[in-house]
């Protein structure tokens, strides 16, 4: 019901808004023909009439009354009533004229109006015959068109006019010319005059307000009329002059040399022109142009000066200074060709200023301006730009030789201005780039760098590819620095397996080498004993004799390289160890240890007996030659035997430190697998790839189990790895069962099944740590046992010796029993023997044995052989040096021996099982056990000092007091151990060392009964101090763990020598850098870029 009237007042609405339409259309139409009409009516009577200047004013103002009222009327009438604004016809309004046009619907229009309009007011809202009425008048006439009643028709009959009017309009243009253009301009301009025309006048030429001073000018006019003149003359200057003929009604006149300003008229007969003024101008210009490029700072040139020139090239962000002395001017501007202007005004009387900082190439405009001229173009020119260059950088790499992680760089970097920064940058997979800056002459523009690298000092995951480069920073101030990356490099960290091989590799090769260097001592051994028989029966010719001492010579060579070629693959081993993350202490240990020995197997003592038999050799006859022959003998014998068991010892770390590597790999798998079956336990595709993964990684370690098996039991007391062999089938029995499994399609079995495998793999790793661990403490305590023994055996041989020497010395060698005292000499050499034999045994078992005894057992034995060559020759004095020097490194011998039994001894008590490494329970006080005997004494010092606040000022029990003072002693004593012991580091020692001292003053109190609320303020600064020398030992150990870690790229630290660069550096720098010329910089750059590649060349 409510929508049927909403749609008929809406219809009504849309009428309404149609009639304005209607109406609005017709009033423009309206308007423009009353507007074509009072145009064409005012064109004709000034053309005509020529109004005068009161006439045309105030028809100006009557036109524009006239204007307002129409537009008003016919235009902004309507469209303020189409917006409803105002009075707006009504809903009767517009059913009446509604029904004008439906005349026999106007009455039943009016009454539905009425009783729409009815319901809209009354009251009672339910009155439903009401609105029913009304609906069904409504129905009636909701066909009827009311858009019908307003016919835009009767607008359009004004067109008729309208064109009619416009064709009238141009009709009259082409045939009066000038109505329109001349009656506009005379009423346009209604303050001036016009005058009827003569039967002619004169008409200038573009007649310009001024004139440059001193110019030439010609002035030309013609005469428009009914008829030409024959002269014209124009009058200036109290003066008459003919004026030229053209022809055609054209005349000039040239004005020369103009420095004053002309007033003149033309005249022929009786017309005369007006009078024209032609003024002289002063033109702007400029006497001097300064300009001055203030470059970039980065840029570090100087300041530039140019006089007189506007083109100029300048580096990117210059700031350009303009100065211009002129003449005439009161402004000037630049105006450059990125439409950016510079303006200003004179400075000082004649000088104009200006400055822009370019960063691009540009033209520019010079403008002047005074009164006369205006704004007047001076000159144009050019701004060229030197653009600044991206850096340049060039980078070749070596690896070294040893440590396969190491790389050494050299790098070739250049700018057009200078470098600001160089670094290095390496990223690996799924991690963010690390920086490491390096340093450079910023001073320079191209330059050479050196660097070094070691990326076993970077924690890296196994198999991790890392991508590394270096980047070169230029110091643009402008667009800010720029940078340039290098050439990409690669480079990947080898998984444990491949650090394996890798060290097994090294391995090999190191125990050939050795093999090779005993072989070649063996061989020197017999050429000595060759040259030694040659030359005590003389059969040898001296060709002969010395193409024998090159031989030997060069057998010793031989020997040299080769133990170098040892020292450098054991640095070589000790980098894989580093590189692989190897963290056992023992394992380092003994490594380190080995090397150290097989760096004292060639002695300087054997290096100069080799110098002083060859030069002895030169003379066959030499008495000397067979005594220091027969020492070489000897030192050789003993170098093969130090090589041997330095063998031994090697082959012992190889299977301990394989064992280690295995054990490792077994317990990463498991750990993959099992991470597996839980993760892709339903997913049989991924399942299947992780567990044909983890099987080839096992039959990998099978083999290189097998392997070390095998290498094993070629050693003496060989490790017992006992069901290495049952446990190894049993897992590859549980990895085949997985795999069927899983070939069934039962992933839920066979995840269980990896699982159970991870397991018993984590089981069987475990067992071969334990058989190293267990084998290794029961060859500790046979080692003990043995050196316990050997120690009492080097006692008793020293007893012996001693009394000999005791027995020697007051013996003459006539007496009978001297030979009786040098049998007894040859047997405690015999003895010695047995002795040194079962210590090398020993040590070739055990590397702190061997480090500790070192050569000493080789000392004593040449001694015992000296002493005992001597007493043969009847050389009493020197047989008794040599006895005595045998004593003396007995001794010495005994005490090495102590020492290490007593490190093999505390070894022992570390490696009990149920501790970890590194442990030591009962042993070494800790940082730990001293606060919480501290915390311990303060609760006591605390009831102390309660019990004198409720006594008699002294404590209640003597039997505490007692207890403090005995509990503090023994605080005391772990204190002192700790510093004792060493290895704290320079601060931890220092504030123990405070402590200490308040331990002293909280004693004194408590003894002289001086507790107090200060004794115990003491105490918690012992506590915090305790704190602090902690925190110092960490920083300590961790800084100990980075060198370690670090330890390697620190031997990288001097690449230029391995690129063989210092020599040419010193002489590049003598050259280039030192040199006194002045070069322009172009020049400069040039010469620098051919030093360099000359260095390179």
């Amino acid at each position: 019901m409510e929508n049927s009237r909403d749609v008929f007042i809406a219809k009504l609405d849309r009428f309404i808004r149609k009639y304005y339409q209607n109406q609005l259309l017709r009033g423009i139409l309206l308007s423009l023909v009353i507007f074509l009409s009072y145009f064409l009516f005012v064109s004709f009577s000034e053309y005509y009439l020529y109004f005068s200047v009161p006439t045309k004013t105030g028809l100006l103002i009557a036109s524009g009354l006239f204007v307002g009222m129409v537009l008003y009327r016919y235009i902004i009438s309507p469209i303020v009533s189409l917006y409803r604004i105002g009075d707006v016809i009504s809903y009767r309004q517009a059913i009446e004229i509604i029904g004008e046009h439906f005349l026999d619907q106007q009455d039943r229009l009016l009454n539905t109006l009425e009783l729409t309009e009815l319901s809209y007011t009354s009251e009672n809202s339910d009155d439903t015959l009401l609105l029913a009425s009304i609906n069904q008048r409504i129905d009636s006439v909701r066909l009827l068109p009311f858009r019908k009643a307003v016919s835009f028709k009767s607008s359009f009959k004004y067109f008729k006019y309208l064109g009619g009017l416009i064709l009238l309009i141009v009709l009259v243009h082409f045939l009066i010319p000038g109505l329109y253009s001349n009656s506009s301009k005379r009423l346009v301009h209604f303050n001036k005059k016009y005058m009827p025309p003569a039967d002619f006048f004169f008409v200038l030429d573009s007649l310009p307000e001024g004139i440059e001073k001193g110019s030439n000018f010609v002035l030309k006019a013609s005469t428009n009329g009914k008829f030409i003149p024959s002269e014209v003359h124009v009058l200036f200057g109290n003066a008459k002059y003919l004026m030229k003929k053209e022809g055609g009604g054209n005349f000039t006149y040239l004005f020369r040399n103009v420095n004053s300003d002309i007033r003149f008229f033309l005249e022929s007969g009786t017309v005369s022109s007006d009078i024209f003024k032609i003024k002289v101008l002063s033109k702007p210009g400029v006497r001097n142009l300064s300009l001055s490029v203030v470059s970039p700072a980065h840029t570090k040139l100087k300041k530039r000066e140019e006089s007189n020139v506007g083109n100029v090239s300048v580096p990117e962000g210059s700031v350009l200074k303009w100065e211009l002395k002129t003449e005439f001017s009161r402004a000037g501007e630049l105006i450059f060709s990125d439409s950016i202007a510079c303006s200003t005004e004179i400075i000082d009387g004649n000088v104009l200023k200006f400055s822009r900082k370019v960063q691009k190439k540009l033209s520019y405009s010079i403008f002047l301006e005074n009164d006369e001229f205006g704004k007047n173009l001076f000159a144009r020119y050019n701004i060229d730009i030197i653009p600044d260059l991206y850096p340049q950088i060039k980078v070749s790499s070596l690896q070294d030789s040893l440590i396969s992680s190491g790389y050494y760089f050299r790098g070739i970097i250049k700018d057009d201005y200078g470098i600001s920064k160089l670094r290095f940058v390496y990223q690996s997979e799924n991690n963010p780039s690390v920086y490491i800056p390096i340093s450079i002459n910023e001073n320079l523009t191209s330059q050479e760098f050196y660097f070094a690298f070691d990326f076993s000092s970077v924690d890296f995951n196994e198999g991790t590819n890392v991508k590394y480069f270096f980047e070169v920073f230029d110091n643009d101030g402008i667009n800010g620095s720029k940078k340039t990356s290098s050439q990409q490099f690669n480079y990947y960290i080898p998984d444990s397996k491949q650090l394996y091989d890798l060290n097994t590799v090294v391995q090999d090769s190191i125990s050939n080498q050795i093999q090779k260097s005993i072989d070649l001592s063996q061989s020197i051994q017999e050429d000595i004993l060759k040259m030694q028989k040659n030359a005590l029966d003389g059969s040898t010719e001296k060709w002969q004799q010395e193409q024998l001492i090159q031989e030997i010579g060069s057998k010793k060579q031989q020997l040299d390289d080769l133990l170098k070629n040892i020292s450098n693959e054991n640095q070589r081993k000790n980098n894989l160890m580093n590189a692989s993350g190897m963290e056992d202490p023992q394992l380092l240990e003994k490594q380190k240890q080995i090397e150290e020995l097989m760096k004292k197997v060639m002695d300087p003592e054997l290096e100069k007996l080799f110098e002083e038999f060859n030069k002895l050799a030169e003379d066959l006859q030499s008495e000397k030659l067979n005594k220091v022959g027969n020492q070489l003998k000897m030192s050789v014998d003993d170098f093969q035997k130090q090589l041997d068991r330095n063998l031994q010892l090697l082959e012992r770390y190889e299977i301990e430190l394989r064992t280690k590597q295995i054990a490792d790999r077994i317990n990463k798998l498991a750990n993959e697998q099992d991470n597996a079956a839980t993760k892709y336990r339903k997913d049989e595709d991924l399942l299947k790839e992780k567990h044909s993964s983890g099987k080839e990684k096992w039959e990998e370690i099978e083999t290189d189990l097998s392997d070390l098996l095998d290498k094993n039991s070629e050693i003496q007391k060989s490790y017992n790895f006992e069901n290495t062999e049952k446990d190894i089938q049993e897992i590859s029995n549980s990895i085949n069962n997985s795999g069927d499994q899983l070939e069934k399609g039962k992933t839920g079995k066979a995840a269980k099944g990896m699982k159970e495998t991870a397991k018993k793999q984590k089981h069987f790793a475990q067992k071969l740590s334990d058989n190293i661990a267990q084998s290794s403490s029961i060859q500790m305590s046979a080692n003990i046992d043995n050196l316990i023994r050997l120690m009492n055996n080097l006692i008793e041989f020293s007893f012996q010796q001693e009394d000999v020497i005791k027995r020697f010395k007051r013996i003459n060698y006539r007496n009978p029993q001297y030979v009786q005292m040098i049998e007894e000499q040859g047997t405690l050499k015999e003895e010695y023997a047995l002795i040194q034999d079962s210590l090398l045994a020993l040590s070739a078992r055990s590397p702190q044995v061997a480090s500790l005894i070192g050569n000493k057992i080789f000392e004593i034995e040449n001694e015992l052989e000296i002493a005992l060559s001597e007493a043969t020759e009847r050389r009493k004095i020197q047989s008794g040096t040599a006895q005595q020097k045998v004593l003396t490194e007995t001794n010495e011998l005994s005490v090495f021996l102590s020492e290490a039994l007593k490190q093999l001894m505390e070894q022992m008590a570390n490696a009990m099982p149920g501790d970890q490494l590194g442990d030591k329970k009962g042993g070494k006080p800790s940082f730990s056990g001293l606060k919480s005997g501290q915390e311990s004494l303060k609760k006591m010092l605390e009831d102390l000092i309660s019990e004198i606040k409720n006594g008699d000022g002294k404590p209640g029990s003597s039997e505490k007091l007692g207890k403090f003072l005995q509990k503090q002693e023994m605080y005391r004593q772990n204190l002192s151990e700790m510093l004792q012991n060493g290895g704290l580091g320079h601060e931890s020692e220092k504030i123990l060392r405070e402590v200490t001292k308040m331990l002293d003053q909280i004693e004194s109190d408590v003894s002289n009964f001086s507790i107090n609320s200060s004794t115990l303020i003491r105490q918690n600064r012992i506590i915090t101090k305790l704190l602090e020398a902690e925190n110092a030992h960490r920083e300590k150990d961790f800084d100990k763990k980075r060198e370690s870690k670090s330890g390697n790229f620190l031997k990288l630290s001097n690449p230029r020598e391995i690129f063989e660069y210092k020599r040419v550096r010193t002489e590049f720098d003598d050259v280039f850098y030192d040199s006194n010329v002045k070069l322009f910089d172009y020049y400069n750059k040039l010469y620098l870029d051919y030093m360099i590649k000359l260095n390179n060349d």
